[in-house]
């Protein structure tokens, strides 16, 4: 049996337990980092890909979709192997495919290798994005869940942030090959990393691993604390064997088994809508379009580029501004606040566009309101829908609900991508005005479906909550 790395020693100072509470949080979500690089990256290497290999408008729309493809299978695939293998041990094998994929796509002679690479590459981006937060979740404390969660948000957020700086300034000195392989050593970074951290207190419990699990919280939570959690932990863990018995496997809950169980059927239904939200509210408007939404308002071409830039450093600010205060104010008032904000940002556009009011006032105006959504969903919709995707799920089904959850906004994004450009061609208005009106519907199903697990714990929010939602 393999134990969780950790001293065997209880740290005689909370100035070490912090400590590894940090590294253990920043290692989890710095996977992310690649999930945002990867997709930020490929608009600005597409324009040196296109001509090498002599590509048509599907090929190209294949090379840029491939790998949210991937990432759907992999955010599926990811909730069995987390469950069965441990958090950890997925990280660790998603970390060695990223690495794989990115020497395959620096390495491709033609199209089919590179669409391969990018495939590959997909499925470890999907499940970074399905384990991470639960990783985090299940290993942050209580009073700083929220902020640790974050972490997964302003990852994505700064990998995107770095590819646009390499897109802007860098593009036309290094080779695509460069631009795209690059990732293998922050994905061998992560895998090093990753051997020196702890599987969570959760999984270890649910596969009986009562001391191991004691030994992760003594060395990361003060002594009060970690018998509080062990405790609560020991309480929840024989609620889940009894619930668990039909499936054949004690303490687990298979996604076939979650799907078709009753009690947790509704819980998974507005967690997969919960997911979709953050995707249909419209922030792939300005991730993926950001550049041709401001050409169209009539910037040129290296402001447009610019803009996008800004959007990034403005995602990172907003999200760090999120992990301080989504503690103290709550999830559900950043969110039901964020539906508004983006909603309203939203109809601004529409109107700009409807109006075709392009002249500078126009332009001005439309661009304040596309900052205010970027700044807005970086503050609320980005982070806290992650922070909150593993807190619905009781222990025994959080691994395969988060993964069904995530593949479900993959699948929402990877469609996007397709008529987001359609939309943009045809009627950018109607547009506008669809995503609005999710603003909306995100604002009060928020207010009317998820519970606040603001100061609660994973165990206290699943006792309470008795496998339902309101």
């Amino acid at each position: 049996m393999v134990t969780p790395t950790v001293s065997t020693t209880t740290p005689t100072t909370e100035r070490d337990r912090a400590r590894r509470r940090r590294s253990a949080g920043f290692v989890a979500a710095f996977g992310s980092i690649l999930v945002g690089y990867d997709t930020g990256i490929i608009a600005g290497a597409m324009l040196f890909i296109t001509p090498e290999f002599d590509l048509d408008a599907i090929k190209t729309g294949l090379i840029i979709t491939s790998i949210l493809i991937g990432a759907v299978i992999g955010s599926v695939v990811s909730g069995w192997v987390a469950q069965s293998l441990g958090r950890k041990r997925t990280l660790v094998i998603s970390a060695v495919i990223l690495a794989v994929a990115a020497i395959g796509m620096a390495a491709a002679p033609n199209y089919v290798l590179l669409l391969v690479a990018r495939f590959v590459a997909g499925l470890g981006v999907g499940a970074v994005e399905a384990t991470v937060p639960t990783f985090l979740s299940e290993l942050a404390p209580t009073k700083s869940r929220g902020r640790l969660a974050t972490n997964n948000q302003l990852m994505i957020a700064l990998g995107i942030l770095i590819a646009g700086v390499i897109n802007l300034f860098f593009s036309q000195d290094l080779s695509w090959r460069f631009s795209l392989g690059i990732a293998a050593l922050p994905s061998l970074v992560l895998f090093v990393l990753l051997l020196r951290q702890p599987e969570t207190p959760r999984w270890l419990m649910l596969r009986g691993r009562r001391d191991d699990a004691r030994t992760v919280l003594d060395g990361l939570l003060p002594p009060t604390e970690a018998a509080i959690a062990f405790r609560e932990l020991d309480e929840v863990n024989a609620l889940e064997g009894r619930r668990s018995e039909p499936t054949g496997e004690r303490g687990v809950l298979s996604m076939g088994a979650l799907v078709r169980s009753r009690g947790l059927r509704s819980v998974l239904a507005v967690a997969v809508f919960f997911a979709m939200l953050q995707q249909l509210v419209g922030i792939n408007s300005i991730l993926y379009y950001a550049p041709t939404i401001l050409e169209k308002l009539g910037f040129g071409t290296n402001a447009a580029l610019v803009n996008t830039v800004g959007f990034g450093l403005l995602s990172v600010t907003a999200t760090l501004i999120s992990g301080a205060i989504v503690d103290r104010v709550g999830r559900k008032p950043l969110l039901i606040g964020g539906s508004i904000i983006l909603g309203a940002a939203m109809l601004v556009v529409a109107v700009v566009f409807g109006t075709g009011w392009l002249t500078l006032p126009g332009q001005i105006l439309a661009l304040v309101a596309l900052a205010v959504f970027k700044a807005g969903y970086s503050l609320t919709w980005g982070p806290v829908m992650w922070v909150m995707l593993p807190e619905l799920f009781p222990l025994s089904a959080r691994s395969a609900g988060v993964s069904i959850a995530t593949s479900a906004k993959i699948a929402v994004e990877l469609v996007f991508t397709f008529v987001l450009a359609l939309l943009l061609a045809s009627n950018a208005t109607v547009m506008y005005i669809v995503f609005a009106v999710f603003g909306a519907v995100a604002a009060v199903f928020v207010w009317r479906k998820i519970p606040e697990t603001k100061g609660r714990s994973l165990e206290e929010i699943e006792t309470s909550s008795n496998t339902t939602l309101p």
